[in-house]
């Protein structure tokens, strides 16, 4: 089940992305020469509207074929035609080629929405609720619960996580007092004895939890705009860590440093299985709408072969006033295409030895 899950949603956030380029096309008046669902070889087509639509034996993902847009097909048309890509001015060739960018963008925009709509949207609050508790950490064995609310450390009333974080600071290795409610008796408050660690391991704090200001809250169904409002924000919000992330591992390889956590198509599956059994089918969902957001961003990357790498010919051409040399392009892009599948390939090998080595 979770395959089929995973294979479905994957293929429609590329099929989302390829309509993109799809409406783009049209809109500037590019002939779609074909819509393939799926990759080929083809099992069946049918040519509707002048473009052919077709079920490929591959089933993942999709592409759009623009008229125009394989500069070493030995055609004139594709030079002069109206409805050739290579025909359109340099704006109209950006809008075409970030049209898929767009529309993962406006799908994660939509997936937040709909997901915040039905959960209620995040909103700011003056308290610190724990959202997570770490396996063998000291707040586990003090007997801390997701979702108490913490109140007070020793003296000190806490209404924000950074208060949090900085009064623990000052009890390495030793024991504190948390004062918190519990979900079943708010009007509560309950002393809590953790032993706090001298030194965090990686990836968790000094009490092993997860804390947040933030709480759901519900909204009527015709404050819809809220969950669309919250829906941009979240896209904004993950838009600004892949991004952030992207550019720390580039960096990190020209000095030498080889990231290891990055996950490929078995890690996703992974990670989708893992989110859809321990914390229900709309977190998945919230799962896909990062996804998105990454397919978008990993897409505008300055690259060959990449939307981002497209742009470059682009911008080349609005500043010189003359197209890029299309042999060149293609070669470019070609090679570009070469390393992202070898790339590809060594992370699903990553994927597959984190399968196996723990």
């Amino acid at each position: 089940m979770d395959i089929l899950i995973f294979v479905v949603a994957l293929s429609i956030l590329v099929l989302v992305h390829e309509f993109g380029h799809y409406f783009a096309a049209k809109f500037t008046g590019v002939r779609v020469e074909e819509f393939g669902l799926g990759l080929p070889p083809r099992i069946i087509g049918k040519k509707i509207w002048g473009t052919v639509w077709s079920l490929n034996w591959l089933p993942i993902g999709g592409f759009c074929k623009l008229f125009g847009e394989d500069p070493t097909v030995e055609s004139k048309n594709v030079f002069s035609s109206k409805d050739s890509f290579l025909a359109k001015n340099p704006w109209q060739k950006a809008v075409i080629v970030l049209g898929g960018v767009s529309m993962n963008l406006l799908l994660a925009v939509a997936i937040f929405a709909m997901v915040y709509t039905i959960l209620g949207v995040p909103v700011e609050t003056d308290r610190v609720s724990i959202i997570g508790v770490a396996e063998k950490s000291p707040a586990l064995e003090a007997g801390i619960r997701v979702d108490d609310i913490v109140t007070r450390i020793g003296d000190r009333k806490i209404n924000k996580g950074s208060e949090l974080t900085e009064e623990i600071a000052k009890y390495k290795g030793k024991k504190v007092s948390l004062y918190v409610t519990r979900k079943e008796k708010r009007d509560v408050v309950e002393e809590v004895v953790v032993q706090v660690r001298e030194k965090a391991p990686e990836g968790q704090g000094l009490m092993g939890v997860v804390i947040s200001n933030t709480e759901m809250q519900k909204i009527k169904w015709y404050e819809f705009y809220k969950g669309i409002g919250a829906g941009f924000k979240e896209a904004y919000y993950w838009g600004k860590i892949i991004g952030s992330g992207l550019y720390q591992m580039v960096a990190g390889l020209f000095t030498g440093k080889v990231p290891s956590d990055v996950a490929g198509p078995i890690g996703m599956y992974k990670a989708t299985s893992s989110i859809r059994n321990d914390q229900g089918f709309l977190a998945m969902v919230h799962f896909f709408g990062v996804v998105s957001v990454n397919l978008a961003v990993v897409n505008v990357l300055p690259f060959p072969a990449l939307d981002g790498g497209r742009i470059l010919f682009v911008i080349y051409e609005l500043i010189t006033k003359k197209r890029a040399n299309e042999k060149f392009e293609t070669v470019v892009n070609n090679i570009g295409m070469m390393i992202l599948l070898g790339l590809i390939l060594l992370v699903t090998i990553g994927d597959i030895v984190r399968l196996f080595v723990k």
